[in-house]
């Protein structure tokens, strides 16, 4: 009987004990401000650089118009199978908006997106989705570089 309650005890003391990372704090004009990038070109350039890159970084495009400016995309999906959960599915979504600033100005902003999709293997019916921003600046400053080398070759040929 004292087994199981030191048992259970050290279990409860282990699990919330486990350490959570920090969730950082970040206000809405920090997070559009590492988002959006400017480049010195037209929208037109702009918008097909950036659908090259992302098509380039392994992005399914789903959806694209050039009037609207707007894009969407899915990466490739990474299937593992877990104790619990079952079946996860993860992959990454991107949205991107370019906008002509001037006449050689070219805003473009990408917000990407981590989603996991889980199915219990206790019950099949229910599906957990869990959808979470991506807000590590150096991810969107790679394609933000990215993109700026392929508006420069687009440009100069």
């Amino acid at each position: 009987m004292n087994t199981k309650l030191i048992c259970i005890v050290l279990f409860c003391g282990i699990v919330s004990s486990c350490a959570v990372p920090p969730k950082i704090n970040q206000s809405q004009m920090q997070i559009q401000a590492y988002q959006s990038h400017e480049f010195e070109t037209t929208k037109r350039i702009a918008f097909d650089a950036t659908m090259s890159i992302l098509q380039d970084a392994g992005f399914i495009i789903e959806s694209a118009d050039y009037e609207t400016g707007f894009i969407t995309g899915k990466g490739t999906t990474q299937s593992r199978l877990d104790f619990w959960w079952g079946a996860m599915n993860e992959h990454i979504r991107v949205t991107a908006f370019i906008e002509q600033r001037t006449s050689l100005l070219a805003r473009v902003r990408l917000n990407l997106v981590e989603s996991s999709q889980r199915k219990s293997v206790w019950n099949l019916a229910q599906d957990v989705i869990n959808e979470v921003s991506v807000r590590d600046p150096q991810a969107y400053q790679l394609l933000f570089e990215k993109i700026g080398q392929a508006i420069f070759v687009k440009k100069n040929l």
